[in-house]
Formats: structure tokens, C-alpha cells, sequence
């Protein structure tokens, strides 16, 4: 049995509510995702700046041709999420790109990459600790461009987002957008599907700092109406989203 919800953490205190409903937090540019994950899960992240890291023979192959932004993003990205698989004691081995152009991550472990504007994050863990599937998101906190609302979410989970967290129309889509991201990177293992955003629906507890991704149509091992549990937050100009499923063993 699969199980989805957020890890519990606690608030610090005196952390600063920056036009958001109290839990959605403002804290420090680094650590975007060390209060949402469990600390089972390895994460690290770095700035999108300087050289690109090396890499290895099968990950340079796919971007070869890249422009020198893209393989910045790609080699800071893989650098992270092999910080993290050493942090779980794991061997450095080569994170080549599938034919689905996900990520292929070695057999005992799950885990996700983001990167947008100046930040790359990669969140790692141990299938034998229960860990089954991980995604992660990182966006601007600015205004999704109006033109992307209708395609990324519903006026219903606009306006009612909007409402909870005390968020602006844009920054409202901009939350839906990057929380159904941080979903589809984490259902996407399990199911093969090619989701649309209009496939799931979001629900936000801004208090909690958490949010429900639920299923507007069935998939390869989801019902419709299953949902997927994150947590969220946003912090010096970013918005951060993180989903994990487990195994009944890990709940």
C-alpha cells in the first residue's frame, strides 16, 4: 500500500509572513527543502553560478550540444544530486537522462531535481527506508503570465487559493503551477503518465503549509480522487514544493 503525506515539521520561531497566510513562511535563500522533507531524505543545493561541475561520460553525452545555460543547469543538477547520494553513503555512479528525458536514479534509490532562475536543488532516498517515489519544484515568486492561468489551473483553484493564502491572481497560478509540478515529478515513476494540469486539482491548508494534489482521472496505480500529500513554502523570492509517496512500511 502507497501512502502520501507531508513529514511534520515544526515552525521557527520569529520566521517572518510576508504577505501569506500564517505558514506559508519567508525564511533564508538556502535550504529550500530541508523544513518540507523528512530528514531520511538526503537534499542538496547549490546556486546556478560559475563553471558547470564535471560530468560524467553518460550525463555529458546529454548535453552535448546543449547552449551553456542549459548545461549549467544540467551539471549543477546532477553535482547536487550526487552530493546527496553520498550523504546516504552511496556510490557516485552516473545519472543519465531516460528516453522519457527523466532522470535515472539507481535502483535503491528515488529522488528529484529542480532547478529555475539562480537555484538547483536534488532530494535523494533509500527504497529500503520505505521511500517510494519523491518529487520537488522550485519556482520564481512572481506572477504566472496571465495567458498560462486557464491551461495550468481552474478560476475555482485560482480564486480559492487566492483567498486562503492572501495571494495576488498570478502568484496564486504560479503556487498551483509548481505544486502540481512537485506532484507529476512524483507520480510520474509509478504511473508513466503524461499528466495534463487539468488532470489534477489542488487543495491548500496555508496554516499547515501543506496542500493536496488529487486525481481527476485514473492512472496506472491511482484511482480518480487519490491524492498526493506536499508540503510548501515561500522564501526570499522562491516558491518551494515537495512531495513524497512511501510505503505502508515507512507511514
Amino acid at each position: 500500500m502507497l501512502n502520501s503525506r507531508p513529514w511534520q515539521t515544526s515552525r521557527r520561531d520569529g520566521a517572518n509572513n510576508l504577505r501569506l497566510a500564517p505558514g506559508v513562511v519567508w525564511t533564508n535563500a538556502v535550504k529550500f527543502f530541508a523544513e518540507l522533507l523528512d530528514p531520511r531524505i538526503a537534499i542538496a543545493e547549490a546556486p546556478l553560478t560559475g563553471e558547470p561541475p564535471d560530468l560524467l561520460a553518460d550525463e555529458a553525452l546529454v548535453v552535448t550540444r546543449a547552449v551553456p545555460r542549459r548545461r549549467l543547469e544540467f551539471a549543477i543538477g546532477r553535482d547536487c544530486a550526487r552530493k546527496a547520494m553520498a550523504a546516504l553513503g552511496h556510490a557516485d555512479v552516473a545519472l543519465p537522462r531516460g528516453q522519457d528525458r527523466m532522470p535515472v536514479w539507481p535502483v535503491d534509490l528515488v529522488g528529484s531535481i529542480t532547478h529555475t532562475g539562480g537555484w538547483a536543488a536534488a532530494a535523494v532516498a533509500r527504497r529500503d527506508q520505505g521511500f517510494v517515489a519523491i518529487g520537488i519544484d522550485l519556482e520564481p515568486a512572481d506572477e504566472l503570465a496571465s495567458d498560462l492561468w486557464d491551461s495550468v489551473c481552474s478560476a475555482e483553484e485560482r480564486v480559492k487559493l487566492a483567498v486562503v493564502c492572501g495571494a495576488t491572481p498570478g502568484i496564486a497560478a504560479h503556487l498551483i503551477f509548481c505544486m502540481k509540478e512537485a506532484a507529476f515529478k512524483c507520480q510520474y515513476p509509478l504511473s508513466g503518465a503524461m499528466l495534463e494540469f487539468a488532470d489534477l486539482a489542488v487543495d491548500v491548508d496555508a496554516r499547515a503549509g501543506t496542500f493536496a494534489v488529487t486525481y481527476q482521472r485514473a492512472v496506472p496505480q491511482f484511482q480518480m480522487h487519490d491524492r498526493l500529500i506536499g508540503r510548501f513554502a515561500i522564501r526570499d523570492g522562491y516558491i518551494a514544493s515537495a512531495v513524497v509517496v512511501t510505503s505502508e512500511r515507512a507511514s
